[in-house]
Order: C-alpha cells, then sequence, then structure tokens
C-alpha cells in the first residue's frame, strides 16, 4: 500500500456579516454620536413647528430664501471667523488616496473640507460671487443644520438647526448712519415677528444691543493696542460664562491692561462715554416700526466671532444663553472678493429655542401640535407693497403699516381668554400678512407702482397721510378706494386686504 500525503490544511475564509444569521450576531447597542438627535414622529412635529414660524416670520418681513452647501472649504472659515470656530470645525476627507492622503492631512494640519459651524461666510462667497446682478439692499433667509465639535450641554449640541436672516448691501448705496440704521432695525423687527408668533412677550425676551465701534474706541481709552483688541472682545463676550478670577488670569495672559481688566470684571452699566453711537439712530427706527419696547442698550454685548464691525445684538432670556444673536459685518463681503459692502444679519438655534418654548409653555402638543404644523405658511408672493405719496412726511408712516400688516391684528376674543395660546385659531382679527417696502430713492407713484409690480405684489397701498390710504389691486389694476392706516378703525386698510386674498 502506497502512502499519499494529505494536501495542508486550508484556511477558512472570514465569516461574511452579510451570511451571519441574526440570532449569532452581537447585540451590542450602538448609540446615536453624542451631541445629536433621535428625532421620532412628535419630535420632528415639534422641530417642523420652529422652522415653520421661522420661514413665515421671514417671508412676512419681506426675506427671500437661499440654500447653501453642509461643507465648505476649510479655508472659508479661516478667512475672518476666528478661532473660536476654527476650533470648533468637524473637519472632513473623503478618506480616498491611502496613506498619501493621511500625511497630506497631517503635514497641512487641517482637511480640505469642513462640515458648516454657520451660515455667514458661505452668505458672504455667494453674494460676492454675484454681487453685480444682485439687488441692493439683497434681503436673504435660511434655515437648515449645522455642525460644532463642542462640549455637548443644555442649549448646545454638535448638530443642531439654525435660522439665518441678513440684509446685504444699502439702498442706492447711501452708507450714512440712518440708511444703516434702517436695515439693523429690519434684522432686528423679523427676530421680533418670531417672538410674537411663538407667543413670548418683553418679559420672557429681551434684546441686548451694543456697538463693537464705540467699544473698541473705549478699550483704546483703556490702553487695549489694536493687536490685541480681539483677544479684548472676546474676553468681553465670555463675561458672564466665566468667574472673575478666570477672566483677569486670561486677561493677564493676554497682555491686556489693568484699566481694561477692571472695567471687565467690574460693573459695566451706567458708561457715559458710550452712550452717544449709531445705537441711537437703531433705536429711533425700532421706535418707528413699534419694537423698542423689545431693545435694551447694554455695553456687555461683544459678539466672539471676528467679523463684526458695528451694531451687535443678542435675543436674551432668563434661564437660557442666548437665543439669537448677530449684528453688523461691513466688511465680510470685499474679503470674499466682492465689492465693499455693509451687511447686517443674525442666527438663532433650535435647541436653545425650543428649551424656552418648553420651559414657557409655548410648545404645543397632541392634536394642536398636528394642526399648528399643517396650517397655511405665509404667501411667498407679496400680499401687500406699502408707499408714500409724494409727501416725505409719511416715509415714518409706511414703515409703521408694514409692521402693522407684517404683524396682524389680534381678536379682542383671544385676548380676553386666560387659557389662550400662541397656536390656536382664533388669534388674529386680521391675520398677519406678508408686506414689503420700496428701496428705490425716488418718490414717484408710477414707478413705486413698477417696483411693486416687478416684485409680483397683490396689492399696491399708497399712504397720503396718518388716517387715509389708497388701496389698489396690482392683478385687475383696479383701484378698490380710500382706507384708514389706523389699525382700530372699522375700515382698517389691512382688514381690507386679508379680506380680499
Amino acid at each position: 500500500m502506497s502512502f499519499r500525503p494529505q494536501p495542508p490544511p486550508v484556511a477558512p475564509n472570514p465569516p461574511n456579516p452579510a451570511r451571519i444569521p441574526y440570532n449569532t450576531m452581537s447585540t451590542k447597542k450602538i448609540k446615536a454620536p453624542k451631541g445629536t438627535r433621535d428625532l421620532y414622529p412628535e419630535d420632528v412635529l415639534r422641530q417642523r413647528y420652529i422652522t415653520n414660524a421661522w420661514r413665515d416670520a421671514s417671508i412676512r418681513c419681506g426675506f427671500e430664501e437661499i440654500a447653501g452647501p453642509t461643507f465648505e472649504s476649510t479655508d472659508l472659515y479661516a478667512v475672518k471667523s476666528g478661532e473660536g470656530i476654527l476650533n470648533e470645525l468637524f473637519q472632513a476627507f473623503s478618506g480616498k488616496g491611502g496613506q498619501e492622503t493621511l500625511d497630506k492631512l497631517v503635514e497641512k494640519g487641517q482637511a480640505d473640507f469642513a462640515l458648516r459651524p454657520e451660515f455667514t461666510p458661505t452668505l458672504a462667497r455667494m453674494y460676492a460671487a454675484r454681487s453685480k446682478e444682485l439687488p441692493k439692499p439683497c434681503k436673504w433667509f435660511t434655515a437648515g443644520p449645522y455642525f460644532r465639535a463642542e462640549r455637548p450641554q443644555r442649549g448646545r449640541l454638535r448638530e443642531f438647526l439654525q435660522w439665518n436672516v441678513d440684509v446685504i448691501g444699502l439702498p442706492g448705496e447711501d452708507t450714512t448712519t440712518e440708511s444703516k440704521a434702517k436695515m439693523d432695525a429690519e434684522v432686528v423687527e423679523c427676530s421680533v415677528r418670531l417672538f410674537e408668533d411663538l407667543g413670548f412677550n418683553t418679559t420672557a425676551v429681551q434684546i441686548k444691543v451694543n456697538d463693537r465701534n464705540v467699544m473698541a474706541q473705549y478699550f483704546k481709552s483703556l490702553g487695549v493696542n489694536d493687536d490685541n483688541l480681539e483677544a479684548a472682545f472676546n474676553l468681553l463676550d465670555r463675561r458672564d460664562k466665566l468667574p472673575a478670577d478666570a477672566l483677569r488670569k486670561q486677561a493677564t495672559e493676554a497682555s491686556l491692561p489693568e484699566p481694561f481688566v477692571n472695567f471687565l470684571t467690574g460693573s459695566i452699566s451706567g458708561l457715559p462715554d458710550l452712550n452717544a453711537s449709531d445705537l441711537d439712530a437703531v433705536c429711533a427706527v425700532c421706535a418707528v416700526v413699534e419694537i423698542d419696547n423689545w431693545i435694551a442698550k447694554d455695553h456687555s454685548i461683544a459678539r466672539g466671532l471676528a467679523y463684526y464691525t458695528g451694531t451687535v445684538f443678542e435675543a436674551i432670556a432668563d434661564g437660557e444663553r442666548a437665543v439669537a444673536g448677530g449684528g453688523r459685518y461691513d466688511n465680510l463681503i470685499e474679503l470674499f472678493g466682492g465689492p465693499p459692502t455693509p451687511a447686517c444679519g443674525f442666527g438663532m438655534g433650535d435647541v436653545v429655542l425650543g428649551n424656552l418654548l418648553d420651559d414657557k409653555e409655548l410648545m404645543p402638543s397632541g392634536s394642536e401640535l398636528m394642526d399648528a404644523v399643517g396650517r397655511p405658511q405665509a404667501s411667498i408672493r407679496p400680499v401687500a407693497f406699502v408707499v408714500p405719496n409724494d409727501d416725505e412726511n409719511n416715509e415714518s408712516l409706511v414703515h409703521t403699516l408694514t409692521a402693522n400688516l407684517r404683524r396682524g391684528i389680534e381678536s379682542e376674543g383671544w385676548k380676553s381668554r386666560d387659557d389662550r395660546k400662541p397656536w390656536q385659531k382664533d388669534r388674529y382679527r386680521v391675520a398677519p400678512m406678508h408686506a414689503r417696502v420700496s428701496y428705490k430713492s425716488t418718490r414717484k407713484t408710477n414707478k413705486l407702482r413698477d417696483d411693486a409690480t416687478k416684485q409680483h405684489a397683490k396689492f399696491f397701498v399708497v399712504i397720503n397721510d396718518e388716517a387715509n390710504a389708497e388701496l389698489h389691486n396690482l392683478d385687475t389694476r383696479e383701484s378698490l378706494g380710500s382706507f384708514s392706516t389706523d389699525p382700530n378703525a372699522e375700515n382698517y386698510v389691512g382688514a381690507s386686504i386679508a379680506s380680499r386674498v
């Protein structure tokens, strides 16, 4: 009998996970990434309630919706956002290219791309790309997901939704303080309309405003030089988040002078040298549109991002971090290759806002939530286009009436109920509507009508005096008669428009 050597044993193929029976696979639970949310059906409806409110307020105030990519070149955020943003980037790369790609990544110290932590640099890039063909001012809003690699805590997650509202450019290239103040006030007004829509009042939320230009001059009077001015603003922005000894230590490490340190760790209220500023002009315009009761000057407001240049503001609620924040950034468009373009805007996240709605019992649930989310949204097409006649004294009346149309008129029955909620169907006698004004320098009615037609408005409102406005249907070219600009009058022009929509 001959001997046959046996072949060497063959190593078994590695198991294919797709072929492993379900009952033999690991039962280890995989959690959602830290700082993110799993949204079940009612959670999605709650979030939709917020995003619908954002969109409604924006559209009614004449802002148009845009969108940008959820990731950008990392270099975009290095232009002017400051170290605070650069240190919080979720950097992204495809993983292709093997070790060569990884070596390049290590050598450079950053990936080529990053998930967006904010929208303003994207907006600046977009505007700069088409600045010659875009209107002035350009009023934009957007809402979507953003990402920051920071420590999750109450009101702050690593993935969140954010609402952004911006005005880019000035009417007729008018760079006066008054023109900038009007645009600043338009941005602030949009945030106020949102708070009103959701049922907040001035006891629950206050919009604190400051002026970085004035603060910069004051800092210099305390011995702060240009090289450490940004460090001074960053510490002012963190003033309410750090104890005095930590502030003093960080200020000393940043080589900031002792007079500034004393200012930072002492009382910031009642600084007489800071009272005369562009803030007075902003507050004056806010009074015209009847939101001045929401506004308060606060010289501790700084905003941590490096691109802010003038007016800055934050919406502050008791027990929460800032619900919204923003300001003027007049140099950013130019840094992205566009022309010198003044701009102002703000951002608001859904996490803090959601917490505040819960705390104030202003978030609907169950069938009420379904009804609220399912109600019709604001008309994208402008409903009313309000202009003055040739009398320049009617300019302020235009803005007052426009604000009233955007706000709506609440019904007496709803206001008299103790159990009233902002989402209830009988809230308004005259529903809030999409109302616009013209930014043309002309006061000729025919040219203003052409502007209204170009923007596809339904109704054209010409204010003759504080008690009288002419109403025209632009679709039928029909004059509908004269009406009152007084919201309390029986023949209020807003009620006439609402009945015809």
